[in-house]
């Protein structure tokens, strides 16, 4: 966050930051607390560093986005700080299940590297048995603590941060394509799981020549459409005898993910081999689209959008802790990163019996 940015949040000028920064003055007490709202930190964190746990480390590299958005930052900075709040509050620690791949090299990794650690994380998950639509669940079930946001940054679906044992991905809650959605979050484990040492403070860190995002685009692949389970599908049923458009639309409904995730992963096992223009050109024509379209209106055959499972082991723990009496609204909205009457509304919801709730009688 520059100077302009955090005097411009705070309401006051440059200078006035820049002699803090320096020490030529000292901030008020309610400039310091919109000081450490703003940065996603407590007024301790600003006073005392001793005993303070480490900042959290981002994937600077591959977010690029995060460079231009310090707000995106600040917000993952706060839910970070209200994850581990709500554990210790309710002492629910989580278990941290998920292992990082080791390899022998330091260089860019292979297909069949990749493929070997989507697999052994694959065996180790519910995904098989839940399905892709609770990805959310899969995620908790490893350690992965796991969170929807709205944010309007252009490209940025999901994030994945760490600090100390904690990791979390942060998801940005579409309401249309939650194919994406569910990519997203696969393709975010990838990172955590082949790149822990990608995760750092330095925002400034240079480029190294390695494609993080392809290896991470990959490992999504792997762990949501695996090699042997699609070409036992594609041979059993005789796919190769249809279009492309119409063997990927029958897969989709087996998978239950994107069209694209489809198409490579058919393309890399040499199943099909249709250059991606022509590809995009054939959905447009099956579905009767002409001109220009967004990527999330080239998914034939939508997920619905109610299918993703959105509910998250951090909202269960604060509406626990709510409920017993352990924290009140205005800490919710801190939690929550919401306002303080909205918390008011949702903390009223969470107080009504079963059978007072809209849809009926349960």
């Amino acid at each position: 966050m520059s100077v302009a940015q955090l005097a411009k949040r705070i309401g006051v000028s440059r200078n006035t930051i820049t002699n803090y920064e320096s020490g030529r003055t000292e901030p008020t007490a309610s400039h310091l607390m919109i000081i450490a709202e703003s940065l996603g930190t407590s007024i301790g964190d600003l006073l005392d560093v001793s005993g303070t746990v480490p900042p959290p480390r981002f994937a600077f590299r591959s977010h690029a986005a995060l460079r231009k958005d310090p707000d995106v930052l600040a917000k993952a900075r706060k839910y970070l700080k209200a994850y581990a709040e709500i554990e210790q509050i309710t002492g629910s620690p989580l278990c941290v299940k998920l292992r990082q791949y080791v390899c022998d090299s330091d260089g860019p990794l292979g297909d069949r590297d990749i493929e070997t650690a989507a697999e052994t994380l694959r065996r180790t998950c519910a995904l098989r048995d839940t399905g892709p639509e609770n990805l959310v669940r899969v995620l908790e079930g490893l350690g992965v603590r796991c969170l929807f946001f709205e944010h309007s940054t252009k490209g940025l679906d999901g994030i994945s941060t760490v600090q100390d044992d904690l990791m979390l991905i942060l998801l940005n809650d579409r309401k249309k394509n939650i194919e994406r959605t569910i990519y997203s979050g696969a393709h975010e484990l990838g990172h955590l799981v082949l790149h822990p040492h990608l995760f750092t403070t330095d925002a400034e860190e240079c480029e190294n020549g390695r494609d993080y995002e392809k290896e991470a685009n990959k490992f999504a692949g792997f762990f949501l459409v695996p090699s042997d389970e699609l070409l036992g599908v594609w041979r059993e049923e005789r796919l190769n005898r249809l279009p492309l458009f119409h063997s990927l639309l029958l897969l989709k409904r087996v998978f239950h993910v994107s069209f694209h995730c489809l198409f490579r992963r058919v393309s890399d096992l040499g199943l099909a081999s249709v250059d991606y223009p022509v590809f995009i050109s054939t959905i447009k024509g099956n579905l009767g689209i002409s001109g220009k379209a967004a990527m999330e209106d080239l998914e034939p055959e939508p997920l619905d959008p109610q299918a993703l499972y959105r509910s998250t082991r951090f909202h269960r723990l604060v509406q626990s802790a709510y409920l017993q009496g352990l924290i009140n609204p205005t800490k919710v909205a801190e939690m929550l990163q919401v306002g303080v009457d909205d918390a008011l509304k949702i903390t009223q919801t969470w107080m009504k019996p079963a059978y007072e709730m809209e849809d009926g009688p349960v």
